[in-house]
């Protein structure tokens, strides 16, 4: 019985908590200069509507310079569920994290404190439009940011997970 309810625990927790991983381009406008990335990687998770958007390993590139930032993250904001998207805003100072990419030696983002962002983000499972502001003293950030998510093999029901109901979507499928 011990082991059925630890079992059941568990698939309780995968079913309320679930990631997205979007692949990302970046717009990054700073006082008006525009540099562009690709292969950004941001992550939304649900944890029964609320939602956490970490975006990773940030980086600003500015001419041939690279400035290794660091992770932005909000965590436990509402999402707004409406015309088949989610939204969510949050405008709140955040402390940005080091960044794992091991190709640079220190992150500057833990080194400015607290930051100010205002994020507007809508997605969907399959892609995602974020923009976050950040205005600095004199500086002016401005990371528009369009990303999709890859399909799974077996994601029946494009959740973006394989999981039990991609089988159900298969049985009622054959029902029909």
């Amino acid at each position: 019985m011990k082991k059925f309810s630890l079992v059941m625990a568990a698939v309780c927790c995968s079913m309320a908590l679930s990631a997205t991983t979007y692949n990302c381009h970046l717009k990054v406008i700073v006082n008006g200069t525009v540099t562009e990335q690709n292969q950004v990687l941001v992550e939304v998770t649900n944890n029964n509507g609320a939602y956490d958007l970490d975006l990773k390993n940030f980086v600003l590139i500015a001419d041939d310079a690279q400035i290794p930032v660091g992770n932005i993250t909000v965590n436990g904001v509402e999402g707004v569920d409406e015309f088949g998207y989610t939204t969510i805003t949050y405008n709140e100072p955040v402390t940005i994290t080091e960044g794992n990419d091991t190709q640079y030696d220190y992150w500057l983002g833990p080194m400015l404190g607290e930051v100010p962002i205002e994020l507007t983000a809508r997605f969907v499972n399959s892609a995602l439009s974020a923009n976050i502001g950040i205005e600095m003293g004199d500086m002016s950030i401005s990371v528009e940011i369009f990303g999709v998510a890859p399909v799974l093999k077996g994601d029946v029901n494009n959740d973006q997970e394989v999981n039990i109901s991609d089988v159900n979507e298969v049985v009622d499928i054959m029902i029909k």
